[in-house]
């Protein structure tokens, strides 16, 4: 364990010549492959976790909403609360009214440290990278932040001398403190205890009986998406764009000839995340491609065949890399173009109706949610020609991407290395189902992307010039 929770006792012990391994870190997005990185160290980093009975999705919120608690302001928590994005968090809670630097300086520390306590210990996965992590001291390479980082990048050659640090590292401390609390009450816990019955944690393992109570079968679901281009109307117009789903016609029953999102159950020996990576590589060909969890869905009735929960998954794929093809207990595959649009409006609820179309086919459903909720609590009311209750699952994962692409970078998973402005554009659009002014959107795009110096070849048309993603981080 570092033992060193502040800027002053670790310049102290590196002036008497101890030396400390550091692990950097900056940026809230996640790996490309899903798994955790040290991203997951963000204040900005989406997940749930409850303080005080209080459910908040980032620790940005939880901050941000104990800053509005803190001077009152009753408005500004509520917007704080309904938000869905950090970066618009962190804006409500800079408006807080009656704000005090001084009352806030003495409790923002404290508050930080409850906050990211609460999201660390209630989630195994996190914690567990948190643990990995091990004796080296957490520091936040943040060149914009002089109070919760560094005030410098990890690749500036003074990084790992704390002497030359430019900024207090407030968040890397209390990151490091919560890791060394967390392992010191694990170390307690290992300690012999005894139930009611008096009984051991191996005695009573020793004694279990998995048949006791009734356990479902585990599947997993993925929303697969990717861009295409329509086919040209005019030779002197660019392609539009559209946005398409995978889906496989089943070859066996339940649900026989009907539709299904690509899928299967998880083995004994495998994660769901193996799973859905096995599933994705059979279907598609590809595995290096972005793939995120979405949510478990486990409606007792969802499967006529039994208990199945279904753990879902998005994937992001570029068109141009997939080769698709049908798993044995299909008939065939098909890419989908999906739209979706509100049907209806009344007294708080809505429908939404979602079609999905490839040639001759064409699959409808529609689905019952609150107007401020969340597909995942939606119902299915009408459904045609899909199976399960996947068309619940479609929606959750567009609702994600929609969601998501507001403050993140996804839109470059759906495309090649190298495409134009124009391109990416019709990606956002397409996703959004909404034309973007274009000046407006070149300037939020400029951030992201880098030239490369070459431009389109063998085309109709006027030659564009060609961009790539910047690979520089974001601000977490």
């Amino acid at each position: 364990m570092s033992g060193h929770y502040h800027l002053e006792t670790l310049r102290k012990a590196c002036d008497r010549g101890e030396h400390y391994k550091y692990l950097f870190f900056w940026g809230h997005t996640p790996a490309a492959d899903g798994h955790i990185s040290e991203t997951c160290l963000s204040q900005w980093w989406m997940c749930r976790f409850q303080v005080d009975g209080q459910v908040y999705t980032c620790a940005e919120q939880y901050m941000m909403a104990e800053k509005a608690r803190m001077f009152g302001d009753e408005a500004m928590l509520e917007k704080i609360m309904a938000s869905a994005h950090p970066k618009e968090m962190k804006a409500y809670g800079r408006a807080v009214q009656g704000f005090d630097q001084e009352t806030w300086d003495k409790a923002s520390y404290g508050i930080v440290k409850r906050g990211n306590m609460a999201k660390f210990s209630q989630d195994p996965a996190l914690w567990a990278f948190l643990k990995g992590t091990k004796d080296r001291v957490l520091v936040e390479a943040s060149p914009r932040d002089r109070i919760w980082g560094i005030g410098m990048g990890k690749s500036d050659p003074d990084a790992s001398d704390p002497l030359k640090w430019r900024g207090m590292n407030l968040l890397g401390f209390a990151l490091t403190e919560i890791r060394d609390t967390l392992l010191k009450r694990e170390e307690t816990q290992k300690s012999v205890l005894r139930d009611r019955d008096g009984l051991t944690e191996e005695d009573f393992l020793a004694s279990y009986e998995p048949g006791d109570y009734a356990r479902p079968s585990v599947a997993t679901d993925m929303v697969i998406f990717t861009v295409t281009d329509q086919e040209a109307v005019s030779h002197r117009r660019l392609p539009q764009k559209e946005l398409r789903i995978l889906l496989i016609k089943r070859g066996g029953h339940p649900y026989l000839g009907c539709w299904a999102l690509p899928g299967g159950f998880v083995q004994p020996t495998e994660t769901t995340e193996q799973a859905a990576g096995r599933e994705l590589l059979e279907e598609t060909g590809v595995d290096d491609v972005y793939l995120e969890q979405l949510y478990t869905f486990s409606q007792p009735d969802r499967d006529p065949r039994t208990w199945v929960m279904s753990c879902s998954y998005m994937a992001l794929i570029d068109s141009s890399q997939v080769k698709v093809q049908a798993g044995d207990d299909a008939d065939q595959a098909a890419w989908f173009k999906l739209s979706t649009r509100l049907k209806a409006q009344e007294e708080g609820r809505e429908l939404w109706e979602i079609t999905l179309s490839h040639e001759a086919v064409c699959l409808t459903a529609v689905l019952e949610k609150e107007a401020e909720g969340s597909f995942v609590e939606s119902q299915i009311r009408e459904q045609k020609g899909l199976a399960f209750d996947h068309s619940r699952i479609i929606a959750c994962g567009l609702e994600r991407l929609r969601g998501k692409l507001q403050y993140t970078d996804l839109a470059f998973h759906l495309l090649p290395g190298h495409f134009t402005l124009t391109q990416l554009q019709q990606v956002y659009e397409v996703i959004l189902d909404k034309k973007l002014p274009v000046a407006a959107f070149r300037r939020k795009a400029a951030p992201m992307v880098r030239e490369t110096g070459q431009f389109t070849e063998n085309e109709r048309h006027r030659p564009s010039r060609l961009y790539e993603k910047e690979r520089k981080g974001g601000k977490g």
